[in-house]
C-alpha cells in the first residue's frame, strides 16, 4: 500500500512539473520575432528622348537666292512658321529617329522687274544626335525638303509657279522643360534646286532657289 502510494505521489509531481515546462515551451515558440523584411528599392525613372513628338515652330529665313544660272539673281528673306513632327528611338546616350515639319512663310525678295515668292515649304528628315545630359539633346538633320516658289515679271504681271525639289541639312539642340515639355533650337541650309519656269513675254530658263535659316520651337513628347 505504501508503495502505490508513493508511485501516485510520484506521478502527480511529474504531470506538476510536465504542467509548467509545456507552457513556458510554448510560450518560447509563441513570442519568437520574425526576422524584419527587407527593404523594398525601387529603381529611379530613367529619362528617355524615345518615342513620338510634336510641336511648332518660328524663325527667319536669309541669305536666300534664287538665279537663273546667267548671272541674274533675286535675294530673298522673310519670317516662317510651322510645325513639326518625328519619332525618336535610343540606345544609351545615342538617340536616332525621322522628323517631318512644314511651314508657311513671307520669303520673298526682288531684282528688277523680277519677283520671287515662297509661301510654303516642308521637309522630311533623318535626325541622329546625343543626349549630352538626361536633359539636353544635340543633333543633326539632313533629309529632303521641297518649297513652292513662284517667279513674277512686275511689268506686265505674267508669272510661273513650280514645285521645287532638293535637299537640306542642319543642326540643333532640344532641351527638356519637364518631363514632356522641350524648347528647340535649329539651323539648316536648303538647297531647293532647279526648275523651268516659263513667263510669257520673257522666256524660259532653269531657276535655282536655296536658303539659310534659323528657327525656334516648343515640343512635347507623348
Amino acid at each position: 500500500m505504501q508503495t502505490k502510494t508513493r508511485f501516485a505521489i510520484k506521478a502527480a509531481a511529474g504531470l506538476g512539473l510536465a504542467a509548467f515546462t509545456v507552457p513556458a515551451m510554448a510560450a518560447d515558440v509563441v513570442y519568437q520575432e520574425p526576422p524584419a523584411p527587407a527593404p523594398i528599392v525601387q529603381a529611379a525613372p530613367v529619362s528617355t528622348w524615345a518615342g513620338p513628338y510634336a510641336g511648332v515652330q518660328a524663325g527667319y529665313g536669309f541669305s536666300g537666292d534664287v538665279s537663273d544660272g546667267t548671272g541674274g539673281s533675286i535675294g530673298t528673306n522673310g519670317w516662317l512658321g510651322g510645325a513639326f513632327g518625328g519619332f525618336n528611338m535610343q540606345n544609351g546616350q545615342f538617340v536616332y529617329g525621322v522628323e517631318g515639319d512644314v511651314n508657311y512663310s513671307n520669303i520673298d525678295g526682288s531684282d528688277g522687274t523680277f519677283t520671287a515668292r515662297s509661301r510654303m515649304d516642308g521637309s522630311i528628315r533623318g535626325r541622329a544626335g546625343v543626349a549630352v545630359t538626361d536633359d539636353i539633346l544635340l543633333y543633326g538633320t539632313a533629309g529632303l525638303a521641297a518649297e513652292r516658289l513662284r517667279i513674277t515679271e512686275d511689268a506686265t504681271g505674267n508669272a510661273d509657279t513650280n514645285t521645287m525639289l532638293g535637299y537640306t541639312v542642319g543642326a540643333g539642340t532640344d532641351v527638356k522643360l519637364t518631363d514632356q515639355v522641350f524648347a528647340r533650337g535649329e539651323y539648316r541650309y536648303t538647297d531647293y534646286g532647279s526648275k523651268e519656269f516659263t513667263l510669257p513675254g520673257v522666256g524660259t530658263a532653269d531657276i535655282d532657289s536655296s536658303n539659310h535659316r534659323v528657327t525656334m520651337g516648343v515640343g512635347i513628347k507623348f
